[in-house]
């Protein structure tokens, strides 16, 4: 088996992550360098030489202090990976990423596998699936293959009717029109995430998305006579474009907005060589009372290859620190600071 090496040069490591089998937007450098700004370290491996690399990984590090257990714990994370041509690349590539966890100090390794092959070489090294994912381990994925007209054709007939409709109420699409866009995404976003009860960034943290991936980076906001209706953010890497962020105002919703800026982004991502369009998220089929569960209807008006990946997988790397990563000792942490009388942060 040939050796796991380090790349430094960010631009290395998106040639040779573009072309890895599963090759997704979670280990590019680009998102490594975004998570460098907000507390991690992102250590990239390959396997093998730079002319014909076996795979690779990006390891996300951080440590953080949980009082008032004291000590700092350190959590390494590895979202949608390794990247493997085998699946004896792929256990090397494990095994690497425990020594970077390891020398780094790391209480718990997580790793979010791509498929279950590899899913069954995390249990094989100790590493035991939890419910505690990050990444939601459902979605669907858009074929971008062919033309305009048989993209569109491939959507259901309500989906393609909405996507016209849009057009003949008046709705336009502008892309990257610069901070003032932002502040229409933003307030958008906030009042979605008021009505739908989940915790958006600091606006900084957007910008900074857009920043960071530069022109594989597109910003979209639909709008109604000046009037901001719907706005997504997309990101492009590799062989694929996913639909990162999106939020919509309570007005004119018969206008069709979110399917316009859709369409918009699909055919961004094509003129990027994207081969697949990836929708980020869909509801889970045996719970009924899932929050998701409205935005996975809209979502299969695109006719997705709906994907589900094996979930999340854990490995304690000092038992006692990793338990204190664990909603374990969060509990305790909460009931702790209930009985001494102090707010939890």
């Amino acid at each position: 088996m040939d050796a796991v090496r380090r790349v430094s040069p960010v631009h290395e490591w998106n040639r040779l992550a573009a072309g890895f089998p599963g090759a997704n937007l979670l280990q590019s450098g680009a998102w490594g360098d975004l998570k460098s700004r907000y507390g991690w370290r992102a250590v990239r491996l390959a396997l093998g030489d730079t002319d014909a690399p076996g795979g690779g990984v990006q390891v996300l590090i951080r440590t953080r202090r949980v009082p008032p257990l004291g000590p700092s714990v350190g959590l390494a994370y590895v979202p949608r990976g390794p990247l493997a041509e085998s699946d004896a690349g792929a256990e090397a590539l494990i095994e690497a990423s425990i020594d970077e966890a390891r020398r780094h100090g790391a209480s718990l390794l997580r790793v979010e596998p791509i498929c279950s092959a590899h899913a069954a070489l995390l249990e094989s090294r100790g590493f035991r699936r939890t419910e505690a994912f990050v990444q939601i381990p459902r979605t669907g994925i858009v074929d971008l293959a062919g033309d305009d007209a048989e993209l569109l054709a491939s959507f259901k007939s309500k989906m393609r009717y909405n996507i016209r409709l849009a057009a003949r109420r008046g709705v336009g699409i502008e892309q990257d029109a610069g901070e003032p866009a932002l502040d229409d995404f933003y307030e958008m976003t906030r009042a979605t995430a008021a009505r739908q009860g989940f915790a958006v960034h600091a606006k900084s943290y957007y910008r900074d998305v857009a920043h960071t991936f530069g022109d594989d980076a597109a910003l979209f906001v639909a709008r109604f006579e000046g009037r901001p209706l719907a706005a997504l953010m997309s990101l492009a890497f590799g062989p694929e474009a996913v639909y990162l962020y999106g939020a919509s105002s309570d007005a004119e919703r018969g206008r069709m907005a979110p399917h316009a800026l859709q369409w918009a982004a699909m055919q961004w991502a094509r003129t990027r060589g994207c081969r697949r369009y990836d929708l980020w998220g869909m509801a889970d089929p045996n719970d009924p009372d899932d929050p998701m569960a409205g935005v996975h209807r809209f979502k299969l008006g695109f006719n997705p290859r709906l994907v589900e990946y094996p979930g999340t997988y854990d490995l304690p790397l000092q038992r006692f620190r990793a338990w204190a990563l664990t909603s374990g000792a969060l509990r305790a942490r909460a009931a702790l600071q209930r009985w001494r009388g102090r707010p939890q942060n």
